[in-house]
């Protein structure tokens, strides 16, 4: 059963993952990036039978938001009707599918910043799609905190503090409030 919830997870991760980083590679991310044309590519046939409905960006935006909030709430009602005894109403469940997602989100973005920092130390020159892919949705987080800091001894804290304010965003997101009366048995594995 633990192999099954194991399963079932990564897969819904990777659903959401994908429709995550083809939001945000389609705003900052070159349309002529590899990886962000797979992105498209293996991301299309969720969105194809709502293209239709979709006459901008906006809307794809909303759409692929929208898919990912119903994909995270539906796989949570799952797995909690599987493994709990006492669960969450809908209102509950929808919350936490938001909650989640944004932590979601988060955590792409923190390991981004992690993988964008190395790839600038190990190979500062080198061109790759993947670095290229990682410098295009990473530099838009890290320009603001750019601005405002100065460079001592040309050193860049940027990601530093990026990597701080991630954090602390993930730490006040409330998820545990909304579990308090949840009976399960296994809780973390199911978030």
């Amino acid at each position: 059963m633990h192999l099954f919830l194991f399963l079932f997870k990564t897969l819904i991760d990777l659903l959401i993952f994908g429709l995550m980083l083809r939001i945000f590679s389609s705003i900052w991310v070159n349309n002529t990036n590899p990886i962000h044309q797979a992105i498209v590519l293996t991301t299309n046939p969720l969105i194809r039978p709502l293209s239709s409905y979709i006459k901008s960006k906006d809307q794809l935006f909303l759409l692929l938001v929208g898919l990912s909030i119903m994909i995270k709430f539906f796989s949570l009602w799952f797995a909690f009707s599987l493994y709990c005894l006492v669960g969450l109403n809908l209102i509950q469940l929808l919350a936490l599918s938001v909650m989640t997602l944004i932590t979601f989100v988060l955590k792409i973005f923190f390991f981004g910043v992690i993988a964008h920092s190395l790839l600038s130390w190990l190979a500062p020159k080198n061109y790759t799609p993947i670095s290229d892919f990682i410098r295009q949705l990473i530099v838009p987080i890290l320009k603001p905190i750019q601005k405002r800091l100065p460079y001592p001894a040309g050193f860049d804290f940027s990601p530093v503090i990026a990597i701080v304010i991630i954090q602390s965003l993930i730490m006040i997101i409330p998820i545990n409030s909304l579990l308090t009366n949840t009976v399960c048995t296994n809780l973390l594995q199911i978030l």
